[in-house]
């Protein structure tokens, strides 16, 4: 499973790879990072953080193996 973080910077979001935090897109809007994540891991499960007002949340996004979609 990949896990990923969106971050609020400079007026932008960044999309980082939790492993070393490297960015690997921004953009004005979340919506388009959580389609890159889903494009880059074809759909297969991922976790994507991010910070709240309740402490930091995670967003699973496609298929995670054993779940069932009903």
């Amino acid at each position: 499973m990949d896990v990923f973080r969106i971050e609020f910077n400079d007026g932008q979001w960044t999309l980082l790879k939790v492993h070393g935090y490297k960015p690997i897109l921004h953009a004005d809007h979340q919506a388009a990072l959580i389609e890159h994540v889903l494009t880059m891991t074809g759909g297969k499960g991922a976790v994507i953080r991010f910070d709240a007002q309740t402490g930091v949340r995670e967003l699973r996004v496609g298929e995670f193996e054993g779940e069932n979609s009903g």
